[in-house]
C-alpha cells in the first residue's frame, strides 16, 4: 500500500516570470471539506456587506529594465483612518524586501489571456497588476505570521471588526480567501483544537488553532470569520497529503494572539 506523506505548509502561492505571471487551472480535490456549505451563515455573510472587507495581495519585482509578479496572497481589513486602509495578513506574503506590495478587491477586474497551446495555463493581464494599488507593510510579528499593511483606495471597502474572544472547539467558521486563482473563494468548516504551535521548521512559526475549512495556496493571511460576522483569526497555512496534494486541515492565528500582535506594533512606532 502506498503511503501518505503529511506537510504542513505555509500557502503563499509563488508563481513569477519576467514581465508577467502564469497562473495555473485549479486542480480538482476528492476532499469533501471543499463542498461544505453552512447555509444559514452563508446567507448571513451574503448580506453583511463584508465580502469587500477581504483583499488579494501580490508585488511586483523591478530589476535591471525587467518587471516580475508573483506571491500571490490574502488578507483582511479592520480599520480605516484618514483615507488609508489597515489590513492584517501573513507575515510571509509580504516578506520580501526588494518588491512592491500590491493590493486587489472585490472589485478589481481580473483580466486573463490564454496562453498560446497551453490549455491549461492563463496570464493575468499585465494591465490588471497596474491598476491594483501599493500598499506599505508597516510591521511584521516576531512570535506568529502575521502583518499588518495599509493602502489608500475611493472605494468604499468594509472593515472587518475584531472578535472579542477566541472560537472554541467545534464553532463554526468562515474562511475567506483566494486559493488557487479562486479569487475571494468562500469556505466553511469548524475549529478542530486548542492553541498549538505549528511551522516550527519554517522561518514564521505560529500559535495557531486547526480547523476544517477548505484552503489551499493563496490562502496565506486571509479571514476566519465567526458565526457574528466577527474576525476570529487569519490563515496562514495548512496540512497537506504530500503524494495527491489533498487538504487535511487548515489553521488560523486566534485573535488573541491578532491582539498581542496589535499591541507589538503599538508599542514599536
Amino acid at each position: 500500500m502506498k503511503s501518505k506523506v503529511n506537510v504542513f505548509i505555509i500557502l503563499m502561492l509563488v508563481l513569477a516570470v519576467t514581465g508577467s505571471i502564469f497562473l495555473s487551472g485549479c486542480s480538482e480535490n476528492n476532499n469533501n471539506n471543499k463542498n461544505v456549505v453552512y447555509e444559514d451563515m452563508k446567507e448571513k455573510f451574503d448580506n453583511s456587506g463584508l465580502l469587500s472587507a477581504n483583499i488579494g495581495l501580490a508585488n511586483k519585482t523591478e530589476e535591471n529594465d525587467s518587471v516580475t509578479y508573483g506571491e500571490f496572497g490574502s488578507g483582511v481589513i479592520f480599520e480605516k483612518k484618514d483615507g488609508e486602509y489597515y489590513a492584517l495578513t501573513a507575515a510571509h506574503v509580504v516578506s520580501n524586501e526588494n518588491a512592491q506590495i500590491l493590493v486587489y478587491t472585490v472589485n478589481t477586474e481580473m483580466k486573463t489571456d490564454n496562453i498560446p497551446g497551453m490549455d491549461d495555463l492563463n496570464t493575468l493581464s499585465v494591465e490588471v497588476y497596474e491598476k491594483m494599488y501599493k500598499a506599505e507593510v508597516l510591521y511584521s510579528g516576531t512570535d506568529n505570521d502575521i502583518a499588518v499593511i495599509c493602502f489608500k483606495s475611493d472605494e468604499d471597502l468594509s472593515v472587518m471588526k475584531l472578535a472579542a474572544a477566541d472560537p472554541e472547539i467545534d464553532d463554526r467558521i468562515i474562511c475567506v480567501g483566494n486559493p488557487e486563482n479562486e479569487w475571494f473563494s468562500v469556505s466553511y468548516g469548524k475549529v478542530l483544537s486548542g492553541i498549538e504551535r505549528f511551522g516550527e521548521f519554517t522561518s514564521h512559526p505560529s500559535s495557531c488553532m486547526k480547523h476544517s475549512a477548505y484552503i489551499k495556496l493563496g490562502s496565506s493571511g486571509g479571514a476566519a470569520i465567526a458565526e457574528n460576522m466577527e474576525l476570529v483569526g487569519i490563515t496562514p497555512g495548512a496540512s497537506l497529503t504530500l503524494n495527491d496534494n489533498s487538504f487535511n486541515y487548515g489553521v488560523l492565528i486566534p485573535v488573541s494572539e491578532i491582539n498581542k500582535f496589535l499591541d507589538e506594533w503599538k508599542n514599536n512606532k
